[in-house]
């Protein structure tokens, strides 16, 4: 017996085949083997129920049930009458003649259903995803940076140079005089020894260029007043410090020898604890100024090129 409890509205549907479509999923039949009987009575006892529809839906689902009807009852004709049938067929967007056509719009009908299900689920944009609009990078580069050529650039960038240049100090460490080396020297050296120089050299000392030098003036100063003898066997062999007075007693202000020599160091000294430019500014400003003048001198050529080419002609 067909149930014709369906509790289904209207406004779910686009038309009588989307109706149709939905009573063969409800009774989960397979659409290329349609019971036309049951799917036919489901039909007629939904369309019975609409009360509110206006004239051209109803048309159209009327339509679609007296296709089902003529369907149910065109198992029973013969195939002249079949053949009859076809071709009282009209343009109407119904148009079906036989179950093979209902079934081939019933298919392509639940496979559209299917992408539009799928395309509903993707994120929409202005709803779910949200896209900044194309700036034109162009336009707003150009509404920003005013024409310039290239001198007149180089010459921002020279100015800018300039005026950013930095300043470094050359931090040194504390000199050692002349007089503080000779009392390390006279606390080391004991009366009758003959040392290495390079041994005094590197006692309590750094081994650097300027303690090298302040020790050799050192024992230069003491030779000068006879308190040591400094002598090497053979040319380019080790050199050796003799000491012939005892240095325990030695008065380190009689040592004024090299006070000028002194003087003159610390003056270099003084010199090079000046702040100086930094050499990378210095070199960046050369490599611009050169480029400069090799632009110039390409112009010069093609200008004078242009010129001889136009006196010959």
């Amino acid at each position: 017996m067909i149930d014709t409890a369906i509790q289904v509205r209207t406004e779910h549907f686009d038309g009588p085949l989307a109706l149709l479509l939905h009573l063969i999923d409800q009774e989960e039949m397979d659409i290329k083997n349609l019971d036309l009987r049951v799917i036919t009575g489901q039909y007629l006892s939904f369309i019975t129920q609409m009360h509110e529809m206006n004239f051209d839906m109803a048309g159209d689902y009327l339509y679609l049930a007296a296709t089902l009807l003529l369907l149910k009852s065109n198992v029973c004709l013969s195939f002249e009458d079949q053949e009859k049938l076809k071709q009282m067929g009209d343009d109407q967007n119904l148009n079906i003649v036989s179950q093979a056509e209902l079934i081939r719009r019933l298919e392509e009908l639940q496979h559209f259903q299917k992408m539009a299900q799928k395309l509903w689920q993707l994120p929409k944009k202005g709803h779910d995803i949200f896209v900044k609009p194309r700036t034109d990078r162009k336009a707003i580069i150009n509404s920003i940076l005013t024409p310039m050529d290239l001198q007149a650039l180089t010459n921002t960038m020279v100015d800018l140079l300039k005026r950013e240049r930095r300043k470094y100090a050359v931090v040194k460490r504390d000199r050692l005089s002349i007089k503080e080396r000779l009392q390390t020297l006279q606390q080391f050296l004991k009366k009758g020894e003959q040392t290495a120089l390079e041994t005094i050299i590197t006692h309590d000392g750094d081994g650097s260029l300027e303690n090298i030098v302040i020790t050799f003036i050192s024992l230069l100063e003491l030779a000068r007043l006879g308190k040591v003898s400094i002598f090497q066997n053979e040319n380019y062999s080790t050199v050796y410090v003799d000491v012939l007075e005892s240095l325990e007693n030695f008065n380190v202000e009689m040592a004024t020898g090299f006070d000028d020599e002194q003087a003159k160091t610390d003056d270099a000294v003084d010199l090079d604890d000046e702040e100086e430019e930094d050499p990378l500014v210095e070199e960046i400003m050369d490599e611009i100024e050169e480029e400069l003048e090799a632009e110039k001198e390409e112009e010069s050529s093609e200008t004078w090129a242009n010129g001889r080419t136009k006196i010959l002609h």
